[in-house]
């Protein structure tokens, strides 16, 4: 078994979480919001025929995606969304930015011919420290394709080595996020504005993190806590926003729900857990 698959029993456990989330999000909420001016920010990660991994979406799926953001126009880019953001614009309710993280090879191979096949804009971001790497579950993107990838799509900051940022020293914060933007502008000639927080859970982010990556020139950072960005948000709560991930393994029944919202509350999950692990006395793992 490939070091990415996880077991089946592990699998199917996760696969009935998301369907049993989404299926009562139609139950308490069967009109959706489509009154809101709601933006969904979706996570991807790889792309392939791996199973039984929900970071591996197959170019089959993705394009099966990419087709239906296109042809209901939902999609959006990151300009647009930060222009949303700062109250310079508005957007149509449902709108989608399609984000892409760490920098593996098949955003370039499997990915990117897709999303110029449907004209949908979206973001990558990379991990910098690991371009030119060749490292498991398979290789990082090369310059040279982090430069294609920039002629047609938004390239952004991962961090420099893929750290936990909640979890490091205030210095080594201040290099991750940095160095990771000054190497991105220096290699690419463009302005590097967004970050994403790698892992994203909320052990990964805080209000430190967010006023370094203010100092450290960045306008906006993404979590991994699911939910919509429904309101234009003050200048400190752009380095909170939230995401939905899209996993392996799905059909486009559950595509379609998600982005309609069916995964939003998944963020009480997250945020029961993080309380959990808080608790006085409990050891940390």
């Amino acid at each position: 078994m490939n070091s990415t698959s996880i077991s089946p029993m592990r699998w199917h456990l996760k696969k009935l979480a998301r369907r049993l989330m989404i299926l009562s999000s139609l139950v308490l909420n069967p009109f959706g919001n489509a009154r809101r001016s709601q933006i969904r920010v979706l996570t991807y990660h790889r792309f392939g025929d791996q199973p039984r991994d929900p970071f591996c979406v197959t170019p089959e799926d993705f394009e099966a995606q990419m087709a239906w953001l296109a042809r209901h126009k939902r999609a959006v880019s990151m300009e647009q969304v930060e222009r949303f953001l700062r109250g310079e614009i508005d957007l149509p309710a449902g709108s989608v930015l399609v984000t892409i993280d760490d920098g593996y090879q098949s955003v370039h191979d499997l990915a990117l011919p897709i999303l110029k096949k449907y004209k949908i804009p979206a973001v990558v971001f990379v991990t910098v420290s690991a371009i030119d790497h060749h490292e498991d579950p398979e290789p990082h993107l090369t310059w040279n394709e982090v430069k294609t990838l920039a002629s047609h799509l938004t390239v952004a900051s991962h961090g420099w080595t893929h750290r936990s940022l909640g979890k490091i020293s205030l210095e080594e914060m201040r290099l991750e996020v940095t160095r990771s933007r000054r190497m991105l502008e220096e290699k690419l000639r463009i302005p590097v504005t967004a970050f994403a927080y790698p892992f994203g859970t909320m052990a990964d982010f805080n209000a430190t993190t967010a006023t370094v990556l203010q100092e450290s020139q960045y306008q906006f950072a993404f979590t991994s806590q699911h939910g919509a960005i429904a309101e234009r948000e003050s200048p400190l709560n752009r380095f909170y926003l939230p995401r939905i991930k899209v996993e392996g393994g799905e059909g486009l029944w559950m595509f379609r729900l998600l982005v309609g919202g069916g995964l939003d509350h998944w963020r009480l999950i997250d945020q029961t857990l993080w309380k959990l692990q808080q608790s006085p006395g409990r050891v940390q793992g």
